[in-house]
């Protein structure tokens, strides 16, 4: 089984390079993958709850988040540094694990394969 992160450190609506990155992650664990996915940089910002991307005729991130269970995509990780920065509060998803920075470079040197849209 190949271990593969998928990394998203865009902002949610800036394109749809996220929504593309969450669909491919899903499409890996169907196949078998043990997929994890790291939110850093301004991609923390699709972590806020009540999200609405139909606005902007986009594809809604938290509801695509919502379904990775689904696909067994459950190892799910944010970087605490990028929250912190951000001010933002995650503690409506208990599922997502904060990581340090030595945290974060621990988990990329454990996987298989490293997926990730950078600006």
């Amino acid at each position: 089984m190949k271990k593969m992160l998928f990394i998203i450190s865009q902002p949610p609506y800036a394109n749809t390079h996220n929504a593309e990155l969450l669909e491919a992650a899903m499409v890996g664990a169907v196949f078998d993958g043990e997929v994890s996915i790291l939110f850093r940089d301004d991609g923390v910002w699709g972590l806020l709850p009540n999200q609405h991307g139909d606005l902007i005729e986009q594809k809604t991130f938290s509801k695509i988040l919502s379904a990775l269970p689904t696909y067994e995509v459950e190892r799910l990780f944010a970087c605490s540094p990028s929250v912190a920065d951000r001010d933002l509060s995650i503690s409506h998803s208990p599922e997502i694990e904060l990581l340090t920075l030595k945290q974060q470079i621990a988990l990329i040197a454990a996987q298989d394969v490293v997926i990730g849209a950078q600006r």
